[in-house]
């Protein structure tokens, strides 16, 4: 019997060390969750007061923004000034997306062959109207699929010109 106790005595100390850690555990976790939440619903909603003013307060946008896909038409604009102009079939639109920069939406397709295409040539006469007209800083001519087909006024084309990038 006496080799007994002390295989008892092992467990009996084991057993006294982990249910108060399992415990501290158990406490800590049930603490945390409290914290997360009140019971008292005037509490919860005086807390939350501040936050929401702040929310709808920011939430609200200024006047002066302009949307984002908005931008000034100046299609109408264009068209009638160059009413004469052999490729003005090709237009949809033509945007100032910003102050000094011009988009201009075609039906033009590059043919992506050796430059100097009917398309490219007729891409390249939008440009320069539009650059005459409005003289923009930069103005990019855009083919019927979205891409950019002739830029003036970027890095990638020589200066003061509107060429086929």
């Amino acid at each position: 019997m006496h080799r007994n106790k002390p295989k008892n005595a092992a467990l009996s100390l084991a057993n006294k060390i982990s249910c108060p850690v399992s415990g501290l555990i158990g406490a800590a976790v049930v603490t945390l969750l409290c914290g997360c939440s009140t019971s008292d619903p005037q509490k919860a909603s005086g807390a939350a007061s501040p936050a929401q003013t702040v929310a709808s307060q920011a939430a609200t946008p200024p006047d002066f923004l302009p949307s984002v896909s908005s931008g000034r038409d100046k299609t109408a604009d264009f068209k009638t000034a160059k009413k004469n102009a052999p490729w003005l079939g090709k237009i949809k639109s033509v945007t100032e997306t910003e102050p000094g920069r011009m988009r201009i939406e075609t039906s033009l397709l590059d043919p992506r062959g050796a430059d100097g295409s009917e398309e490219a040539k007729n891409a390249i006469a939008i440009c320069e109207a539009v650059v005459s007209l409005f003289g923009p800083n930069y103005v990019s001519v855009l083919e019927n699929d979205g891409t950019s087909f002739i830029l003036f006024g970027h890095p990638s084309v020589p200066t003061g010109t509107c060429a086929e990038v």
